[in-house]
């Protein structure tokens, strides 16, 4: 019989576990020491090139930039105000604009021809009325409406188109309000 019982008084140490343990740990922490070092040389670097890149955008800052002639600025002024005109027209809602029209126009009233002149916002519309009364009431609904002021008949003419077809042939001029 074998008894494995240690009457020793104190606890013994396996000493070769400890010191491979402790020897680990050195290595690892050699390891975290080199990769840490090799973290801030790289970060260093990089703050050098960035104070480089930084103080070479303040001297082209700080330099006068190249002078344009007259004749340079005129061109690019020129250019500027023929792309904002092209922007205004497309920006302009022509189907809103229309129905509007079309929601003010009477019975027994025909349009037959719109010219915008895109300076003033005036509208020249043209058109026949089945009577006078018809125009009139036109005239009203336009100014009504909100959407066109300053409503101007610039001319009106009685026709005969064929024996039971009269009317009257008529022109308008009105400004646009833009909504």
């Amino acid at each position: 019989m074998r008894i494995a019982i240690n009457l020793a008084t104190r606890t013994i140490y396996d000493s070769r576990l400890v010191s491979r343990l402790c020897m680990v740990a050195v290595v690892l922490l050699a390891v975290l020491l080199a990769w840490n070092f090799l973290r801030f040389a790289r970060n260093l670097g990089e703050m050098r090139r960035l104070d480089s890149e930084i103080s070479a955008a303040d001297k082209r800052l700080r330099s006068a930039p190249p002078g344009i002639s007259e004749q340079e600025h005129a061109a690019i002024k020129q250019g500027v105000s023929f792309f904002n005109e092209i922007i205004n027209r497309k920006t302009y809602g022509w189907l809103a604009f229309l129905e509007r029209l079309e929601n003010v126009t009477p019975d027994g009233v025909t349009l037959s021809l719109l010219s915008p002149d895109k300076r003033d916002d005036i509208i020249k519309i043209e058109g026949l009325a089945r009577n006078f009364r018809a125009l009139e009431n036109f005239l009203e609904m336009l100014e009504d409406s909100g959407a066109f002021h300053d409503v101007l008949l610039l001319s009106h003419k009685n026709e005969e188109f064929w024996e039971q077809a009269r009317g009257v042939r008529f022109s308008i001029s009105c400004k646009v309000n833009r909504q």
